[in-house]
C-alpha cells in the first residue's frame, strides 16, 4: 500500500516538473516529454500543463488511497473504551461501515489486552455539519470482559 505521504510528495514533485518548465525554446524543433504549456501524448493529442495541475490538486483533496473511517480510541478506566470515528470529507461508498469499523476496533482491544470477550455498550451515527462539507461520525463505548 503506497503512503499518503509519498503520494503528496510525488504529486509535489510532478507539480514542480510542470510548473519549472516555462520555456523550452532551444531553437531547434524538437518535442520534449513536458513542454513549456502542454504535454504532447501523440500528435494528435496534447495536455495542457493546467491539467495536471488540477488533477494533483484534486488528488491530494480526495485523497482515494486514505482510509474511509478515521479511528480515535480513548480509555474512560480500566475496562472501557471510548471509540469515536470520523468519516472522510470526500468518499466512494462506505457510509454503512461504522458499526464494522466499531466492531473490528473492539476485536482489536480485546485481543490486545488478554480478555474473553467485548461488550458494544453504547453505537451512535450521525451525521456533523463541519465547514465545508458535513462529515459522517459515529461514537461508541466497549467494555472489555
Amino acid at each position: 500500500m503506497i503512503k499518503p505521504n509519498l503520494i503528496s510528495a510525488l504529486v509535489s514533485g510532478a507539480l514542480l516538473a510542470v510548473a519549472g518548465c516555462s520555456s523550452t525554446d532551444s531553437g531547434s524543433d524538437r518535442r520534449t516529454l513536458i513542454p513549456a504549456r502542454e504535454l504532447n501524448v501523440s500528435p494528435s493529442l496534447t495536455i495542457p500543463a493546467e491539467a495536471f495541475a488540477v488533477a494533483a490538486i484534486a488528488w491530494v483533496i480526495i485523497d482515494p488511497l486514505a482510509p474511509n473511517w478515521k479511528v480515535e480510541v480513548e480509555s474512560m478506566g480500566q475496562r472501557r473504551f471510548r471509540v469515536d470515528l470520523t468519516m472522510k470529507r470526500f468518499i466512494t461508498g462506505g457510509e454503512g461501515e461504522a458499526s464494522a469499523v466499531v466492531k473490528r476496533t473492539a476485536e482489536k482491544l480485546r485481543k490486545e489486552g488478554g480478555y474473553a470477550e467485548y461488550a458494544l455498550l453504547e453505537l451512535t451515527e450521525g451525521i456533523e455539519s463541519r465547514v465545508p462539507i458535513a462529515q459522517r461520525v459515529a461514537h461508541a463505548v466497549v467494555e472489555l470482559r
